[in-house]
């Protein structure tokens, strides 16, 4: 240990000794290092994490087509006839309209079928969760709320459980607060921060409206082959005995990480590839300053050694003004992280009238304890790197040629002259493969810039109008609301036109 701080010690007066060239070494590490961090954080959110329920890796989405919501009938037939899975349930959209407070706020949320808390095995952090006789007709309305709506609408009030809320002008009552990172479903509306009961047996009999997306939990040493093979069993019988609606039916059984994750995962994968070359390019850059700097130490390194240091001796104490240097770039790497997961989180979160982020799990991304770690690691492996090869070339050699007058020799001279060469080639060819792949990514970004929509986009504005739950505008009289509207709205100087589009939520038309 005493022999360490030594080493720290002088490690740090020779930095100091060259500040100008430390400077620079420190600002192109802390700059590869930090987007290392940025995007490990990404990846470790999205790609690594594992979902916040139960036993997640047995947790699989029943999607018809693959893609597609279900119908409550075939659910309910799925639910009876498959045996694969511990537990199935749906969730469905709902935009319920709190009213009867300070001030109307149009909430996003789910209804959820009986056994949803179940399957996802997660408790809440106050009160309970959806029992069976809450499913029953003629019972109180119950539901249960987020953890940020908790905070936001109710001053994260602890005497929640128990009071009245009014939706849609219906009274319901609070049972329960999800804890704070507990997001459902991870692909689709991933800001629902309320869930009330599903009421399908009044449904069973609807084949033809699909809105539900189902969720199952495998069985104990049932694979996901196995279960789709019994989807398809299932779909081929229900297709034949209800042709009308049921024809070509298929269900795609996919792991919920999987369906959660999406698409992205090349995509992050690549850009960390990409991040990673320009550490790269950081520290053959640095090891090029390392070694003229090792190299103009020949004579103080002869010295030591003609008094008895070792050469593992001279490499340790290169190796460790290498990794402090990476240090102090690690260091300075992470409050850039810091300040990039920040903006990253904005760019990411849903915008105005979105239910879900633009990216997956994008919740999570944050500087927590894997990605400290993994800072450190990468700033100790990346001192390493950059040090070892100046380290070894710097303590080769013999004493009495460096201690000579001009004792530098021609070969020593010559040797390091190609290893510099093969550095400034390497960083050349890194440097020369993202500027290929940043070429192509324009290249396709201009592409689909040049994609014909169908229509002009300049000069377009959209806004959206809800009234649901309102009483005083149902049937013909929201009809009339939005017609008077569209008809003030296009009576602005400077519109030219206007038009009404139906949006959804859960499969079904909804006038906005």
């Amino acid at each position: 240990m005493q022999t360490l701080v030594q080493d720290l010690r002088y490690a740090g007066r020779m930095l100091r000794k060259n500040r100008g060239a430390t400077a620079i070494a420190i600002a192109a590490l802390a700059l590869g290092i930090g987007a290392n961090t940025a995007i490990f954080s990404v990846v470790h959110a999205v790609l690594l994490a594992p979902l916040p329920y139960r036993e997640p890796d047995r947790i699989v989405t029943l999607l018809r087509n693959g893609t597609g919501p279900a119908s409550p009938a075939d659910f309910l037939d799925w639910q009876a006839q498959a045996r694969s899975f511990d537990s199935m349930a749906t969730a469905e959209a709902w935009g319920p309209n709190l009213t009867g407070r300070e001030r109307p706020e149009q909430m996003t949320g789910h209804h959820l079928s009986r056994d949803m808390f179940r399957l996802l095995g997660v408790a809440p952090v106050l009160g309970r969760t959806f029992l069976p006789e809450d499913f029953q007709g003629g019972r109180d309305h119950v539901v249960v709320l987020g953890y940020g709506l908790w905070q936001r609408r109710f001053n994260s009030d602890r005497d929640i459980v128990g009071q009245k809320l009014l939706l849609d002008n219906e009274p319901f009552t609070v049972i329960g607060v999800m804890p704070p990172q507990f997001r459902f479903a991870p692909f689709w509306i991933t800001e629902a921060e309320i869930w009330a009961p599903q009421n399908l047996p009044d449904r069973a009999s609807e084949r033809g409206a699909h809105s539900l997306r189902p969720f199952a939990r495998l069985k104990p040493g049932v694979s996901l082959k196995t279960a789709q093979a019994e989807m398809d069993a299932i779909c081929a019988r229900l297709a034949e005995a209800y042709p009308d609606t049921d024809a070509g039916l298929s269900v795609k059984v996919q792991w919920l990480n999987d369906k959660a994750v999406g698409d992205i995962r090349p995509a992050l994968l690549m850009i960390a590839g990409a991040v990673g070359f320009v550490l790269l390019i950081a520290c053959a850059n640095v090891a090029n300053v390392q070694l003229a700097r090792a190299l103009a130490r020949t004579r103080e390194i002869a010295v030591r050694t003609a008094l008895g240091a070792g050469r593992l001796r001279i490499v340790r104490q290169l190796l460790t003004e290498s990794v402090t240097l990476s240090l102090a770039g690690g260091a300075l790497g992470l409050l850039l992280a810091i300040w990039g997961v920040d903006a990253l989180s904005g760019f990411v979160g849903a915008g105005p009238g979105e239910f879900g982020v633009r990216i997956p799990r994008a919740q999570g991304i944050t500087v927590n304890t894997p990605v400290l770690l993994f800072s450190l690691v990468l700033s100790i492996a990346t001192g390493v790197l950059f040090g070892l090869i100046p380290a070894l070339q710097a303590s080769r050699g013999g004493v009495n040629n460096a201690l000579k007058e001009g004792g530098r020799g021609t070969t020593r001279g010559l040797s390091s002259n190609r290893l510099r060469g093969l550095l400034v080639i390497s960083e050349v060819a890194i440097a020369l493969v993202l500027l290929i792949g940043a070429g192509l990514l324009v290249r396709s970004f201009a592409r689909i810039q040049a994609i014909d929509p169908g229509f002009n986009p300049n000069h377009l504005l959209m806004t959206t109008v809800s009234v649901v739950g309102d009483p005083q505008y149902v049937g013909e009289r929201r009809e009339a609301l939005y017609r008077q509207v569209l008809d003030q709205v296009k009576a602005l100087p400077g519109v030219q036109s206007t038009i009404r589009r139906w949006r959804s939520m859960c499969g079904r038309p909804a006038s906005r």
